[in-house]
């Protein structure tokens, strides 16, 4: 079987809800502790708002929300993971709210499978695979595919724009 591209190496496990999720370490810039974000007038639901992160205006988005899980409960040990996605050709700072952040694994790509078709309420487009760890699934998160419809309204609210 031919191993898609962002499989294999280290990943960052977080929980949404009771479920785990990873994405590429080479995408994480930092995990911070829960802070205060200010809400941006007339940004989607999902958009929680923007930090200030290292001098930057940051936005932050609930993943939770985005993808049908309801929001995130603020409580402890929720974080947000400070991320690089790709975004028109450069890259853009975007937080992401996590209900808890797990531990940094390297996962086998022989451990790792594609998506099924059928019962995920996530869209197909945003899961690179499925790695099974132990007796545990971890849902690998395509980052970038996942903030895409983010990416553009999350820059232009925040002025973060590149």
């Amino acid at each position: 079987m031919e191993e898609p591209a962002g499989r294999t190496g280290e990943y960052l496990c977080f929980f949404l809800g009771e479920e785990q999720y990873a994405v590429n370490v080479s995408r994480v810039e930092v995990v911070l502790e829960m802070q205060n974000v200010t809400r941006v007038p007339k940004a989607p639901p999902h958009m929680r708002g923007v930090i200030n992160h290292r001098g930057s205006v940051v936005p932050v988005v609930d993943l939770r929300m985005r993808f049908g899980m309801g929001p995130s409960a603020l409580a402890e040990g929720t974080s947000i993971i400070i991320l690089q996605i790709d975004y028109d050709g450069g890259l853009l700072t975007v937080g992401m709210l996590a209900d808890g952040v797990r531990e940094v694994v390297n996962l086998d790509p022989a451990d790792t499978e594609k998506p099924p078709r059928l019962g995920s309420r996530l869209d197909q487009a945003v899961i690179e695979g499925i790695a099974k760890r132990g007796d545990e699934f971890v849902i690998l998160l395509d980052i970038d595919e996942a903030f895409r419809s983010e990416a553009q309204g999350a820059a232009l609210q925040a002025g973060a724009e590149r």
